[in-house]
């Protein structure tokens, strides 16, 4: 999705330049008329790399997360967003943090919309948030939507900090693993080796396998960062090119374990955002259309193309959902439950949260295989360089 540039004429007759994301300039044009802006002069699209790469630094200074939770009871105490803002930066120490929060209240002074605002900013906002608060702004219900943002936040962070927290001791696992796997290859078996070689002794099978193996570490050790850089050029080709991304989303759900971890990840998303847009009382068509957005895999968002035109037909919304085949079965079902009983955001709610519940264990199983995993094979590793030392040692005693 593309950041396209306008210069607009608003309802106030006020002119001014605007950028809104979109598939293309038509999408754009489209997004446009339906917020009741006149489109005057197309100037083209934005260029991510530069607006990126500050984001990208300002993205580490700036809490998106602390600020939503300073944002929240403010705005639940019925506080006006101007004032909940001057609060929010008078508590902020860090420089360029509180530069952020000011420009978004500066912004609400020119007469700018908050979900512009933030859509706009260098704070590293993710899309899902000015959507919701794009969607809050129309319905007049943005203190809701902040609140459930935040609860949603939160539970996202939860989620990160839990893998984060429960990677750390496998991946120290991985790295001592890893790090003797090379001083055994680069250093042990080749010195040993030589010995062997200097009493003109016949090296066993074993052992002279081992050895080769080692000097063909020592030898391609270019390759490592050869394809650490290759790596990092894929990523920047797949992030830019739309049909090489196509192709890696399909392929990343294809892999066992990680490609049903992402789907269950982005349709989390997907049926957590729904579930809040309708628990305010947003249209449904646009409850769909954020939703939408909000997926990340492109593999998984093409699924549900044509997803409006079904509902503009009269299907119900359970029906069009699960014909992709990413939608979870329960989830369909008690969002079906939730249309006969006209209480479709709650039921979408208790549906997210068991996927969530169900993606931790998962992911808690996952790390449980991966620890004795590793061991298990740095001990057959370490038990095939012994008994060939001992083969050998064995062979040079007969002789």
């Amino acid at each position: 999705m593309g950041i396209h540039k306008y210069k607009i004429s608003d309802a106030t007759g006020a002119i001014r330049e605007i950028v809104i994301e979109g598939d293309s300039e038509a999408d754009a044009l489209n997004r446009l008329r339906r917020r009741g802006l006149t489109p005057l002069r197309y100037l083209g699209t934005t260029s991510g790399e530069s607006q990126q790469a500050s984001r990208f630094s300002l993205r580490k200074k700036f809490n998106v997360y602390d600020f939503t939770d300073r944002l929240a009871p403010l705005l639940k105490a019925h506080i006006p967003l101007e004032r909940a803002l001057e609060i929010i930066a008078s508590g902020i120490t860090e420089s360029k943090e509180r530069e952020i929060v000011i420009s978004l209240r500066r912004g609400l002074h020119e007469g700018k919309k908050f979900s512009e605002l933030i859509r706009n900013s260098e704070g590293g906002f993710p899309r899902l948030y000015a959507n919701l608060v794009e969607t809050g702004e129309s319905t007049g219900c943005l203190p809701e939507i902040i609140l459930e943002l935040q609860r949603f936040m939160n539970e996202s962070r939860g989620m990160k900090e839990f893998i984060i927290s429960s990677s750390i001791y496998p991946l120290i696992i991985l790295s001592v693993s890893f790090g003797v796997l090379i001083l055994i290859f680069t250093v042990f078996i080749p010195r040993f080796s030589k010995v062997f070689i200097d009493m003109g002794k016949e090296l066993p099978l074993s052992t002279t396998i081992l050895m080769e193996i080692g000097n063909w570490v020592i030898a391609l050790w270019w390759i490592w960062p050869l394809l650490i850089i290759s790596a990092v050029i894929l990523r920047q080709r797949i992030k830019h090119d739309t049909v090489m991304r196509y192709r890696w989303d399909g392929f990343v759900l294809k892999l066992p374990l990680l490609g049903s971890m992402i789907a269950a990840t982005d349709m989390n998303r997907f049926i957590h955002t729904t579930a809040i847009l309708l628990k305010n009382h947003v249209k449904l068509l646009d409850t769909v259309e954020i939703g939408q957005r909000i997926i990340q895999n492109s593999y998984i968002r093409k699924t549900f193309n044509g997803l409006n035109q079904e509902l503009r037909n009269g299907v119900p919304l359970s029906d069009a959902l699960k014909k992709s085949p990413y939608m979870p079965t329960d989830a369909v079902q008690m969002l079906k439950v939730g249309e006969e009983s006209g209480a479709m955001g709650e039921m979408l709610g208790e549906a997210s949260e068991n996927l969530n519940n169900r993606m931790k264990v998962k992911v808690q199983r996952l790390l449980a295989l991966f620890e004795p995993a590793i061991i298990l094979m740095l001990a057959s590793i370490i038990t095939m360089v012994v008994l060939s030392i001992f083969m050998a040692i064995m062979e040079m005693n007969e002789l």
